[in-house]
């Protein structure tokens, strides 16, 4: 793709500022259209397809589609009209329901409604812009070009829940969470053709349907407001519930180590008496999950030479071991050996979650805070069970446990101050 027949791209430095300073109240109801309106949004490019064969596109308004290769072309369309863009070799083709068509080798295609209404993606509605171009050779990159703000209207109910008032300061915790992970990642992916995933990858990202009252009034009140460290954006991870204790970053992925992103006891008194986290009332504090030995051998067989950390010899053969060899300081597990009859693996750390799948769902493991019992017929591992706590990958901000401390009284401030220790608050303003 040439540089010169790109739209124009988003810089990160908008000024964002919070409602109050914009002179409007910050009232303890929704705010409407008109004081999200006053705000001026930094604009962030969330990747909704980074790659697909095709794509649906229309407006619950009428919109423009706009074609940036060579001469800029504009074609409008009426509130309904389906766009079907598809990859066509090293460029794209697209045609709409109302009879337009055009093709391009090379460029982008941005649409957006002419009265700020929805713009609509394979049935989902965001607000902002779509933007379309070629990725791969008959494929297409699909990307959400949005106001920070708007982007986490769609965020917060998907990733804390649609909560109701009395959770609202951790509903802010997590708001501040998410504007700031996505204020650090800017241009983290696709080598900089947008800033995050719509998956939870990086966010949970479900557009203008998902929007809840609730966590619209915690993200206008902190409109702006950031975390940092060393004057800049901290990396603010989060995940469902601790069981007790949060993990260090670098002891969970092959990462910098952070000095805000340690293992913090996540009891009241921060002490290590688990009784008193206040992520307990979490359904998976604690967890138990039991295989068979053949739903370990067949979790080898796809799994293990996606995880393990040195080549897996296929075929991988019987699992006859498994041992939790080592533990990260805050308890969770460090490496897991693997045993088979065609060599010895290990798996490091977080990843020990997407081989040993849940055998209801076919999803990753809860945590990697678990302990094993391994039972053995013939020299065969015949029944795995894992004993855990906590879900998700267990570093930062531990969602239930926020949401403990906000029904506690404690304020938003104070439940970022606990998980993300030495980092400060600021403003996206201040920063650029």
């Amino acid at each position: 793709m040439r540089a010169s027949n790109r739209a124009p791209r988003a810089i990160l430095g908008a000024l964002v500022i919070c409602a109050a300073a914009a002179g409007l109240s910050c009232a303890a109801t929704a705010p409407d259209d008109a004081a999200w309106g006053a705000l001026a949004e930094q604009r962030i490019r969330v990747g909704l397809a980074p790659s697909t064969a095709d794509v649906v596109v229309s407006g619950r308004g009428p919109f423009t589609v706009t074609v940036y290769s060579g001469a800029t072309q504009r074609l409008s369309s009426a509130a309904g009209d389906e766009w079907v863009l598809e990859g066509a070799g090293p460029g794209l083709r697209a045609r709409s329901s109302a009879g337009g068509s055009f093709e391009i080798a090379d460029g982008t295609v941005r649409m957006r409604t002419d009265d700020s209404a929805a713009m609509v993606v394979n049935g989902t509605a965001y607000r902002g812009e779509i933007e379309v171009y070629p990725a791969a050779a008959g494929s297409l990159a699909v990307v959400n070009v949005v106001g920070i703000e708007s982007y986490l209207r769609g965020v917060v109910p998907g990733e804390i829940g649609k909560r109701p008032p009395e959770d609202m300061e951790a509903v802010k915790a997590q708001a501040v969470a998410a504007r700031t992970y996505a204020a650090a990642s800017s241009g983290a992916r696709a080598g900089g053709d947008f800033d995050v995933f719509s998956t939870t990858g990086d966010q949970l990202y479900q557009g203008i349907d998902s929007e809840d009252a609730v966590c619209d009034q915690a993200v206008f009140e902190t409109a702006g407001v950031v975390l940092t460290f060393d004057g800049a954006p901290a990396f603010a991870y989060f995940h469902s519930s601790c069981g007790g204790r949060t993990e260090a970053r670098h002891e969970v992925w092959e990462l910098d180590e952070l000095p805000y992103l340690k293992a913090v006891w996540d009891t009241e008194g921060g002490g290590s008496d688990l009784s008193g986290s206040w992520c307990r009332g979490a359904s998976s504090f604690p967890w138990t999950e039991s295989w068979t030995g053949e739903e370990i051998a067949r979790l080898a067989r796809e799994e293990l030479p996606r995880v393990a950390s040195t080549p897996v010899r296929e075929p991988v053969g019987d699992v006859v071991g498994l041992e939790v060899t080592a533990r990260t300081p805050a308890g969770r597990v460090r490496w897991l050996e693997v045993r088979t009859t065609s060599g010895t693996y290990r798996v490091l750390a977080d990843r020990v979650r997407r081989l040993l799948r849940r055998p209801d769902t076919g999803g990753i493991l809860r945590s990697a805070w678990f302990d094993l019992d391994v039972e053995t017929d013939a020299g065969v591992v015949s029944r795995v069970t894992a004993t855990g706590r906590g879900n998700g990958h267990g570093v930062g901000m531990c969602q239930h446990g926020a949401l403990a401390m906000a029904r506690d009284g404690r304020s938003y401030e104070e439940i970022l101050a606990h998980y993300y220790p030495g980092t400060e608050i600021a403003r996206l303003s201040d920063l650029w």
